[in-house]
């Protein structure tokens, strides 16, 4: 069963396909909820990423690294795309307190806040075995 509640459902159902092929992660027989409180509705594609660390999170049963932000969206061969005003949308979680970002490669001219150290990621698989502990 799938259901999203705040995200959209074609995008869900991307990004289960896209962990389930490109980064091994068998989903075919676990039910997938995704739920953004506050009834705000998120579709924007950088959020891609951070949804696909969630899902992989409850799947290994293994943490989100608690100081990361991650960004990005998720191409059907699991490759990342950049985003765009990546400086901007990182400005708050530096204010915030984290201390890492996973981004996708970053586009010319793009910075990163000083307060936060990128790692910089380039497909699904190795951002998850870069944000996810044990």
């Amino acid at each position: 069963r799938r259901n999203a509640n705040g995200v959209d459902y074609n995008r869900l159902l991307m990004i289960t396909a896209v962990l389930t092929k490109r980064a091994r992660l068998p989903l075919g027989n676990q039910d997938i909820i995704a739920n953004v409180v506050g009834g705000i509705r998120v579709n924007e594609p950088a959020a891609d990423l951070g949804i696909a660390l969630a899902i992989a999170s409850s799947s290994r049963n293994a943490r989100v690294n608690p100081d990361l932000v991650a960004i990005g969206e998720i191409g059907l061969s699991g490759e990342l795309r950049a985003v765009s005003q990546l400086e901007r949308r990182l400005a708050e979680p530096a204010k915030l307190g984290f201390k890492f970002s996973l981004p996708p490669p970053l586009q010319g001219g793009q910075k990163m806040p000083p307060e936060i150290e990128p790692i910089v990621t380039k497909s699904l698989s190795q951002a998850l075995k870069l944000g996810l502990e044990g």
